[in-house]
């Protein structure tokens, strides 16, 4: 099984705690995955979230990030690219392909956050077409000596990228499926896709058997992509430690200033405004969050045997673990990685599951 961190970006409400601090912990806990053997780091793009989510430029971390890890695959989950002009994506990718030697993973997308397009003058209600729009130029810049192309939304004439990727035809890419026509796009395309926790595992294993038949018709060339579960996650000695570790932070991650803006909404809410009644029970009962495998949190042995479950009930060949959420402290967030990295990750190196061949839910 393929295991990395996917990264909100969350900073503390504690005025003491400034941005130094935050950037400087999390490229800390990057760096430790990177030497204890893990797979993949990927970090959100959102803007003004109130300290839910800030990383507003993903290109500049990761740049940073490249110089301090030697071996772990990294990159934006997402780059937004209504947001964003093409071109300047298709050259940041190829500076930071470089900087990393070929580890870059680029995670692109059509943004959930209303709030970010209006500052930015973007119409929200066509984003999914300048998202499809922007991948063609982006794909065509990387792929040809010069491009051009004259669209809806983005122009661009003889473009000459004079910086080549390292790798090719280009870096792997990532997007999160939400609709039928995301599905479509990834799956036939051979893009890498990942689920996470809100809309529930039934969802999931709908939208994965969904891409998994898009993608058997459609037979993409390249490489295989994968298919990933992100979750928040914390692991203590034991299953009572993790779980009084937890709680608090588990409930502040939903209700925190800043994440009904981030998911949806234009207020300063929490996270579970936006989500109906009984969801938004679900979710703050973090026993049920635990037993539906929305929360993984426990001691080792728990923690592998919820990661398998979920992969078993989804399909999915790829975990991607959110271990600073809420206000865990730095210290309490690598003491977790750290039990992850030296007791559950060789357990789950064992573990496989054919993600692309998995047989439907109702088979």
């Amino acid at each position: 099984m393929k295991l990395g961190l996917f990264d909100h970006m969350q900073k503390h409400d504690h005025p003491a705690r400034t941005y130094v601090d935050l950037y400087r912990n999390h490229l800390e806990v990057l760096e430790f995955a990177d030497q204890a053997g893990m797979d993949f780091y990927f970090v959100a793009e959102h803007h003004f979230d109130m300290g839910f989510s800030e990383c507003p430029s993903p290109g500049s971390f990761l740049g940073a990030a490249s110089q301090r890890t030697k071996n772990i695959r990294m990159g934006p989950l997402v780059y937004v690219l209504p947001l964003w002009h093409p071109v300047r994506v298709a050259e940041e990718a190829a500076l930071l392909d470089n900087l990393m030697n070929g580890r870059l993973e680029c995670g692109i997308g059509a943004g959930i956050g209303p709030f970010s397009f209006v500052a930015y003058n973007v119409p929200w209600d066509q984003k999914r077409e300048m998202t499809l729009e922007a991948l063609q130029i982006i794909k065509g810049i990387w792929t040809h000596e010069t491009f051009s192309f004259e669209g809806k939304y983005f122009k661009c004439k003889d473009v000459d990228s004079s910086i080549p990727l390292v790798q090719k035809p280009h870096p792997p890419l990532w997007m999160p499926t939400r609709s039928k026509d995301s599905i479509e796009e990834a799956a036939s395309t051979g893009v890498s896709t990942v689920q996470w926790v809100p809309s529930g595992m039934k969802a999931t294993r709908k939208a994965f058997d969904e891409y998994r038949e898009v993608y058997q018709r459609a037979k993409p060339s390249g490489r295989k992509p994968h298919m990933g579960l992100m979750r928040e996650i914390y692991v203590a000695e034991s299953d009572k430690q993790a779980r009084a570790d937890a709680e608090y932070h588990w409930k502040n991650f939903w209700e925190r200033r800043g994440g009904a803006r981030t998911y949806g909404a234009h207020g300063a809410t929490g996270l579970t405004t936006i989500l109906d009644g009984s969801r938004r029970q679900q979710l703050m009962d973090m026993e049920h969050s635990i037993a539906e495998g929305s929360f993984i949190c426990g001691s080792p042995d728990t923690v592998v045997r919820q990661i398998q479950s979920i992969a078993n009930q989804a399909g999915g060949d790829t975990f991607l673990g959110e271990f600073t959420f809420g206000e865990l402290t730095q210290k309490q967030a690598l003491n977790s990685l750290r039990l992850f990295t030296e007791q559950v990750m060789p357990e789950l190196r064992k573990f496989e599951i054919d993600a692309l061949n998995f047989p439907r839910a109702d088979a």
